[in-house]
């Protein structure tokens, strides 16, 4: 049996702290997140198999999912649990996508996993309360623009890119909610390629993905 050297035990401490923190971040209405869709089972893969720090709590206000409500509160997870804010993953599920994108606009962090994310609010009400679509605005013969140069509300993909260098982006062919040009959109706001991946048959990712692990692996 080996015993540690008082430089073995403080290399392990210097690693173990500077490991990132993983953070869950939902879909709107996931409430309690241990029980909804795959957030559970990523937790466990992660902190109970591979003791990689993971927060996998239920968010505030679930069912509207307000940006001006959620981010703040990931800043405050970001804050309680890793002992540098910056040094966290965001693994963010539909509206908990939409939320690490406009965290990453104010904030650093060492990457990101959306799953299922769009651009715009789909003519969705709901969606569009939450505040975090870019809105058309109307040009001088009261039409609308869908030029980014017309939007209210504009996703900072600079500011986001600045923020966190490291992306991985999944969407399926058959997501009955969000059409495959509306990820496009943001993979190509955000300038992905390898780390875009549009898997058939994942709907919107209701189910676990293995792949989504390996994504998160990667960053670690």
């Amino acid at each position: 049996r080996r015993i540690l050297s008082t430089t073995d035990e403080s290399t392990m401490k210097t690693s173990a702290s500077s490991s990132p923190t993983v953070i869950i971040c939902p879909g709107n209405g996931c409430s309690p997140i241990r029980t909804s869709n795959w957030y559970s089972q990523l937790y466990d893969d992660l902190a109970d198999k591979n003791d990689i720090r993971c927060v996998c709590d239920d968010f505030p206000d679930p069912l509207h999912a307000r940006r001006d409500i959620w981010v703040p509160h990931m800043r405050s997870l970001a804050e309680k649990h890793a002992a540098d804010p910056s040094n966290v993953i965001l693994v963010g599920h539909s509206s908990g996508a939409q939320a690490a994108l406009r965290y990453a606009e104010l904030y650093p962090v060492h990457g990101i996993v959306l799953v299922s994310s769009t651009y715009s609010d789909l003519g969705d009400a709901h969606e569009r309360a939450s505040g975090y679509y870019p809105r058309n605005k109307k040009n001088n013969h009261g039409a609308s623009s869908s030029e980014s140069s017309g939007e209210s509300n504009p996703y900072l993909f600079d500011d986001m890119k600045k923020n966190c260098k490291n992306w991985h982006q999944f969407h399926s062919d058959d997501d009955p909610f969000i059409p495959l040009h509306e990820a496009e959109r943001i993979r190509d706001g955000l300038g992905l390629s390898d780390t875009y991946y549009m898997l058939k048959g994942r709907s919107h990712y209701f189910d676990y993905s293995p792949e989504l692990l390996d994504a998160v692996f990667s960053l670690c």
